[in-house]
């Protein structure tokens, strides 16, 4: 089987691959998202925690101290029980009359972050795979100006073209597979965004008294 040949099925049938997954996975009301879990964009309260709805509370903020806590909470840099000591800690400072009401406002903050972060992922995963489908494209032209080459390859310069673009074509096919490999851990990043804010749901619920 002759090297053009072999480069052509190889290029055929990882496209074809390409083409089926995304059928597998395909939303018609979201053609860019490339994941096998359904996009949320927005989380709300009652998918997270057991506690009062907070999406009204829009001004959480203002509290300086919450400001101050709630990216380290939400930060996947920060290990989980470094974040649940943080959030004791803030607790254990509040009079009991406030705690309630503080901790609820708390919660909106790590809800409203974690939302802004999932957003922000949710927009690099579709980004990412509308370069791929592009790349996918462009892949499937070198295959068809490969063959045109090898049909014209009588002479040495005409040779050397088709060598040079054998090898660009194989290097942007190596390139395609180790990006699409690449999407199942991204379209894991929102999954484990949400189970921390649910985690500190938890938490931060634990310590109210209502």
């Amino acid at each position: 089987m002759s090297r053009i040949l072999t480069i052509g099925i190889a290029a055929g049938l990882l496209l074809a691959s390409y083409g089926s997954a995304l059928a597998a996975v395909g939303d018609k009301d979201n053609p860019d998202w490339p994941c096998v879990q359904r996009k949320v964009l927005t989380l709300t309260s009652t998918q997270i925690w057991d506690g009062p709805a907070v999406e009204d509370i829009r001004d959480w903020s203002s509290d300086a101290e919450i400001f101050k806590l709630v990216p380290g909470l939400v930060s996947r840099r920060i290990p989980m029980a470094e974040a649940v000591a943080a959030v004791k800690a803030y607790s254990n400072r509040l009079p009991a009359s406030e705690r309630d009401e503080k901790l609820k406002r708390l919660f909106a903050g790590v809800l409203s972050k974690t939302n802004e972060e999932r957003a922000s992922v949710i927009g690099g995963v579709e980004r990412f795979q509308q370069r791929l489908r592009g790349r996918a494209g462009e892949i499937e032209r070198q295959s068809s100006e490969i063959i045109k080459l090898k049909e014209q390859a009588k002479d040495d310069e005409a040779r050397k073209a088709l060598a040079a673009a054998e090898e660009k074509h194989a290097w942007e096919v190596r390139v395609f597979q180790e990006r699409q490999q690449n999407i199942p851990l991204a379209c894991e990043i929102p999954v484990m965004i949400e189970a921390r804010a649910f985690e500190l749901g938890r938490e931060i619920r634990a310590l109210m008294s209502k």
